[in-house]
């Protein structure tokens, strides 16, 4: 990460336009304060991915917050091409204001490139989006964090040059619970922290709100007078139950548990949910 960190500092001068890759679900806990201070002087976009799996209410909210504080922001899912094509189009917005005094002084024909960085943490879609505004496979992508290895420049459109970069993370997750919400995300590795743990914690944070807390009750066919008493990992258990993941003797596979629960918040099975409200 600190390798990353450097690298981007060396690129920054040659940079118009910065795009900071967030997860609409998480657009807190998936900043790294390092962008701010990178980026400063620079025209900045907010992509918040993943958008079809997060509260769209809660999302323009976010778009609000974002501009009010001058930073253009885009909900994107990245398998809506109209999505896609609003980042290039806000790319270009972005690239001509800044070449527009410069171009206007000229005595001769000339077309800039418009140079754009594109940074986020690891696994939050960067290089997915990349690829999908290249129309090819452009950058590596996986579903597992930390695919991309080092900065490559990537030629979009005729007048855009895009500049993948490793994912960088924040160096402290224990901040508003971040690792937390990274790992229910998927944005880190969930065996970072323990399985059912972190089950019970994103069972924990559906409860606390009215709206998820009846989705989740809804997914799961529980009733309300049936979870009065318990507490997260009886929840947990609960869900294992009517889910079948029964092994000799009745009891409950709490890891099977953990894992179709983790699989069903992640995908949106369980509904479109935003775990950072405004």
């Amino acid at each position: 990460m600190v390798k990353a960190q450097n690298d981007i500092k060396s690129a920054i001068k040659m940079i118009d336009v910065v795009v900071e890759v967030l997860d609409a679900r998480i657009p807190l806990s998936s900043q790294n304060p390092i962008i701010d201070e990178l980026s400063k002087d620079k025209e900045r976009i907010v992509v918040l991915n993943k958008a079809d799996l997060a509260d769209e209410t809660e999302t323009k909210k976010w778009i609000e917050h974002f501009e009010e504080n001058n930073v253009s922001a885009i909900a994107v899912n990245t398998e809506n091409v109209q999505d896609i094509k609003k980042i290039i189009t806000e790319i270009i917005k972005k690239g001509e204001k800044i070449y527009k005094d410069k171009v206007d002084n000229l005595k001769i024909d000339f077309k800039p490139i418009y140079r754009a960085l594109v940074v986020g943490i690891p696994n939050v879609g960067k290089s997915t989006i990349i690829n999908k505004i290249a129309k090819r496979n452009a950058a590596s992508v996986s579903n597992k964090p930390g695919v991309t290895r080092k900065n490559q420049w990537i030629r979009v459109e005729s007048n855009i040059d895009l500049l993948d970069t490793p994912g960088l993370l924040w160096p402290r997750l224990d901040n508003n619970d971040a690792g937390q919400k990274l790992a229910l995300t998927g944005n880190i590795r969930q065996e970072i922290l323990e399985i059912e743990s972190i089950s019970c914690i994103g069972i924990e944070m559906l409860l606390k709100n009215n709206k998820y807390r009846n989705m989740f009750l809804d997914k799961y066919k529980i009733n309300e007078e049936d979870i009065d008493s318990l507490d997260s990992y009886d929840i947990l258990e609960l869900v294992g139950r009517k889910r079948g993941c029964l092994v000799s003797g009745g009891n409950v596979d709490m890891q099977k548990a953990a894992n179709i629960f983790l699989e069903d918040f992640k995908s949106g099975k369980i509904g479109r949910v935003t775990l950072e409200i405004i």
